[in-house]
């Protein structure tokens, strides 16, 4: 009995150390394919010019390829596949713009980590090298005829239906987006330094999803693979359910998740919430676990960003329209339901409570709300208010409204331009990006805008996100000017969205932007002047300890 028991256990042994090693040859397969087919759709001019769907290729390669066993089987299936196209003509006499002011996501080296022979290897080498370069049918930059964007955006099918992908389409979804941040993604280098194990961790993953909510919840844990603040994530239904908010804005200090700014004073009174107020726990799970659980959908460019995120998604655990909070307040231990809201009724609420869009807080120190105004006659009004001003505090910890971004400069700049450096990829070249040089024009004075000349101390913090780091990096620029607060979010430069199967949306950093005089870089987001530090204990002490502390040094600057 014992012998016949020693059996069993040594054949069922063999029989999983087997199938683990059939599941991992067909994931390695299966990576293979996904980095030739997306190499090809790139850079093989029959596939850039061909009028027949390339996704076709993949979704019909999908089964043939997990039904292959042998590696030898595999090699010929690969060279079969890519012996289908056209031969090309090389010419030996192009080469790819190189310099001190290009740099490449995707160069030849990378051809080396391809699992293919070494025949494969050279022609797709010489493609990469030596083909004519010419426009591509995915990728694009002109928005209209005579509109060239600043970045590429893809043509892709959507199949929006069904929600839930059958496996190939599941598998086409990560594999496009795989090899959109391969060959596309600016910060690539830096901020998806181990993107090559993403897509064989991941093809697991997206074939056991088994439901629509599951496969929702695998691309969102893709897209947090890349340290980006804009790496967003859309899917109506799926954030019609889970985009449910609380009525303050989370910080992180310490190890520790905060209640913020009071944004919406009616609706923590009625909750006493405050802020300051230590985040414990949320429907009885600890802040660490409910932390634990939340990272693996979150990312960020930074570290603040990183927890900017997974402080805004505590509340969104489930799909409830209130949760069980405890919290620390004085040392105080207070549980109680806290009802969550949807971004309409949150935006509905601003509306009817609009603040000053700027106010004199004495001492000759102004405070302006730059990121609420909308409309030209405001902006004008608001630096006739500030002229005679000794010191105006301008608030960047929040979107800026774009037609007043455009139009600002004059009231603070005068006739002075700006220089930044912006990275754009190069349409003809997959994988390669150039530097541009965009220097800020002299805006059109129309409004005839007062010129404010006096000291000006820009308050941001980790909110401080894309245009309006911009608007903030450029302000550090000017004269008798300085930036105060905590570290923004690190991202700036154009993002779009490309469709993914089930009706995703996902986007990335599309520009490489080097602010002018090197006041902003990705990830390190706008360089500070004055760090403010918070604790629960300085956020207590003050309805906004940021604000605060800039108005205080605004005093002390006048001394």
């Amino acid at each position: 009995m014992k012998k016949l028991t020693l059996t069993l256990i040594i054949i069922l042994t063999f029989t999983i150390c087997v199938t683990h090693a059939q599941n991992r040859r067909q994931v390695d397969h299966l990576a293979t394919f996904a980095k030739v087919w997306g190499f090809l759709k790139y850079y093989h001019p029959a596939v850039a010019k061909d009028t027949a769907n390339w996704d076709k290729k993949l979704l019909n390669s999908v089964l043939t390829i997990k039904k292959i066993g042998a590696l030898n089987e595999y090699n010929n299936f690969i060279i079969s596949f890519y012996n289908s196209l056209p031969k090309q003509k090389i010419d030996y006499s192009l080469m790819p713009p190189n310099g001190d002011s290009v740099f490449h996501v995707f160069n030849k080296n990378d051809l080396k980590d391809f699992n293919i022979s070494a025949q494969m290897k050279a022609e797709f080498s010489d493609l990469y090298l030596h083909r004519q370069p010419d426009s591509n049918r995915y990728v694009d930059n002109r928005y209209k005829p005579d509109v060239t964007l600043d970045y590429v955006y893809f043509k892709e099918e959507e199949y929006p239906k069904p929600d839930y992908p059958d496996e190939a389409h599941r598998l086409l979804a990560l594999v496009r987006y795989w090899n959109i941040i391969e060959h596309w993604y600016p910060h690539k280098r830096e901020f998806a330094p181990h993107w090559d194990k993403v897509l064989t961790d991941f093809i697991p993953q997206f074939i056991n999803a088994a439901n629509k909510e599951q496969y929702r919840l695998v691309f969102l844990k893709l897209t947090a693979q890349i340290k980006d603040s804009h790496s967003f994530f859309r899917q109506n239904e799926f954030y019609n359910k889970h985009l449910q908010n609380a009525p303050f804005l989370v910080y992180y200090s310490g190890g520790k998740y905060l209640v913020g700014n009071d944004q919406y004073p009616e609706l923590l009174n009625k909750q006493d919430i405050k802020p300051g107020d230590e985040i414990i726990s949320i429907n009885k799970k600890n802040i660490r676990t409910c932390e634990d659980h939340i990272t693996q959908y979150c990312t960020g460019s930074n570290e603040a960003t990183l927890h900017r995120e997974i402080g805004r998604n505590l509340f969104r655990m489930d799909t409830a329209k209130s949760v069980q909070i405890t919290i620390r307040r004085n040392g105080k231990i207070i549980t109680q339901q806290l009802k969550l809201y949807s971004y309409s009724e949150l935006y509905q609420y601003r509306i009817k409570h609009q603040p000053k869009l700027w106010e004199d807080m004495g001492d000759g120190v102004f405070y302006v709300r730059f990121c609420k105004i909308t409309d030209s006659n405001q902006l004008k009004q608001m630096y006739i208010a500030i002229q005679n001003a000794k010191t105006v505090i301008w608030e960047m910890r929040d979107y800026p409204y774009f037609p007043t971004t455009q139009i600002y400069r004059p009231g603070l700049f005068g006739n002075e331009t700006s220089e930044e450096v912006n990275y754009n990829a190069e349409l003809f070249y997959p994988g390669m990006y150039k530097a541009h040089k965009e220097v800020g024009d002299i805006t059109t004075d129309t409004l005839n805008l007062p010129h404010y000349k006096g000291r000006l101390i820009v308050l941001v913090n980790e909110f401080t996100q894309s245009l309006a780091e911009s608007v903030a990096a450029a302000l550090r620029c000017r004269p008798n000017t300085i930036v105060m607060g905590r570290q923004t979010a690190g991202a700036t430069g154009n993002m779009f969205f490309t469709d993914y199967p089930g009706g995703i949306a996902a986007a990335y950093t599309a520009v490489k932007v080097v602010g002018p005089n090197n006041s902003f870089k990705q990830g390190q987001g706008v360089k500070l002047d004055k760090e403010i530090k918070i604790s629960a204990e300085k956020m207590q002490s003050s309805p906004d300890y940021e604000l605060e502390q800039a108005y205080r040094q605004a005093l002390k600057d006048l001394k």
